[in-house]
């Protein structure tokens, strides 16, 4: 009997040893990730210059890095963290100036089963596609892409406790800052629905004030993105996305007025095989009044929003499934009376042709 009763003690011991092995259980996620690229703009600029209206491949006539970046995060049953550093062009190109080679930095705390608090810095929750190449169908980003917020600080409050439904409720120092220029605190809200294991719907907002903190005039953005993801069959992947944007006391002429502006995109991609694909995708960008994008001049020697149409056909090939090679071209063509571009083609149409090549290394250790 006392033989019995030890070798139970025993298995109860081991049992127990490995159930808080397993609720306790911990892992560190080491990656790294590059980019590098080869571009021509019909854009004629200074040598080096960054194109505008671009985020990735932006200088002309170059060999260049567009990202070279590391990521250390760590994963528990009640913690987590995340830090990822970058440099290249697309951190020149796109992101803060006080901290500019920080992509993120944050932690986060388990409050109950399936919800989570973070807080630190953040890539951005709004938009249809990622400004890292890896992440999307084509290296090039579109024009909305490039005029929404890239990163944020703050803090969001997570919902992970399904397998349909995914949400993020944000409290932040404002659009596209790490740093913000007032006292006011903006708000959004990510919602991710799966209909099924190929079709995803996804809406993502942000509320808050854009004026500088002592500004006579207020403004008060709201901005709302939507997009679908579906997989049509077993060769063709549909992407269908567009932002809505508002804010006050910026509609050009009557600056008293609330100015809109709103953007599409669709991206279409046919894979021939597991290595080779190609990707072609159309959008539209119509911000009149600036307020998003900026003013550019026009050829009555005026200002006005940026207006525009694009098109870009890209083909890629994986050699594995962590790299991937990409030539792109995309035709850009603003509203008929703008002025931006130089050289000899045109002042308001633009051809781009790059080619990109990455890979994204990753390693996860357990203890």
């Amino acid at each position: 009997m006392k033989i019995r009763k030890i070798a139970f003690l025993i298995t109860f011991l081991f049992l127990w040893r490995g159930v808080m092995a397993q609720e306790n259980s911990s892992s560190l996620a080491f990656s790294a990730y590059t980019d590098v690229y080869y571009s021509y703009f019909s854009n004629e600029m200074e040598p080096n210059a960054l194109q505008p209206f671009t985020t990735v491949s932006p200088r002309s006539e170059r060999f260049g890095l567009n990202v070279a970046q590391i990521g250390l995060a760590y994963d528990s049953q009640f913690v987590r963290a995340n830090l990822i550093l970058h440099w290249g062009d697309i951190a020149k190109a796109t992101w803060s100036e006080e901290y500019n080679n920080v992509q993120e930095a944050n932690l986060g705390f388990k409050l109950a089963n399936g919800w989570w608090i973070d807080a630190g810095f953040f890539a951005t929750h709004i938009g249809t596609e990622s400004f890292l190449p890896k992440n999307d169908f084509l290296s090039s980003t579109a024009v909305a892409t490039y005029n929404e917020p890239f990163y944020q600080a703050g803090a969001k409050l997570t919902y992970e406790g399904s397998d349909d439904f995914y949400t993020e409720f944000w409290v932040l120092n404002g659009y596209n800052r790490f740093l913000d220029n007032n006292n006011a605190k903006s708000i959004g809200v990510l919602f991710s629905y799966n209909f099924s294991e190929n079709t995803s719907l996804t809406y993502t907002n942000l509320l808050g004030t854009e004026s500088a903190e002592g500004s006579a005039v207020k403004q008060y953005r709201i901005y709302q993105n939507l997009y679908l993801n579906t997989v049509l069959t077993e060769r063709l992947i549909l992407i269908v996305g567009g932002d809505v944007g508002t804010q006050s006391n910026s509609k050009l002429p009557n600056m008293e007025e609330t100015a809109i502006m709103y953007n599409a995109l669709t991206t279409l991609r046919y894979l021939f095989t597991d290595k080779w694909s190609v990707t072609g995708r159309a959008e539209v960008f119509n911000d009149r009044h600036g307020f998003i994008s900026g003013l550019i001049p026009t050829q009555n020697s005026g200002m006005q929003g940026l207006e525009l149409w694009g098109l870009t056909l890209g083909i890629e090939y994986k050699p594995d499934p962590n790299s991937y090679i990409r030539g792109e071209a995309r035709f850009l063509d603003l509203d008929d009376n703008a002025a931006l571009f130089s050289g000899s083609y045109s002042r308001h149409k633009r051809w781009e042709l790059m080619v990109t090549m990455g890979y994204q290394l990753d390693r996860v250790f357990g203890f």
